[in-house]
């Protein structure tokens, strides 16, 4: 019985969502295996979702607007790069998350049908 993505490592977790989000597949018929099972998760992502993701970015920059204009007038700089962390995370996880790229995650996901089917 293969492997599923969450028996894996936590690294392995990581280098598998790197391909997805690059849109390449691994040259290992194992990892690619367990590459597709992770990817059909990421596929089946609802439309509230979808819309979400499409809102994200604007969400984000309005609410950094938001939170450190108060602070900066006043001369909080802690608060200000608290908020500027907090949002640089977000965004950090925005680039780095599978979700945001669908048409990598399909690229991905038929490279490693062709790395998968080499093997047979």
């Amino acid at each position: 019985m293969p492997l599923k993505f969450r028996e894996i490592s936590s690294l392995d977790q990581f280098r598998v969502c790197r391909y997805l989000t690059r849109g390449k597949a691994p040259d290992d018929p194992e990892l690619a295996a367990i590459l597709l099972d992770a990817g059909r998760g990421y596929q089946t992502k609802s439309r509230a979702l979808a819309a979400l993701l499409g809102w994200l970015p604007i969400v984000l920059g309005l609410s950094l607007i938001h939170s450190t204009l108060p602070g900066a007038l006043n001369g909080q700089v802690e608060m200000v790069i608290l908020v500027l962390l907090i949002v640089l995370g977000g965004v950090g996880n925005m680039l780095l998350n599978p979700w945001t790229r669908p048409k990598n995650v399909a690229k991905s996901m038929e490279a490693s049908r062709r790395v998968v089917a080499s093997r047979s």
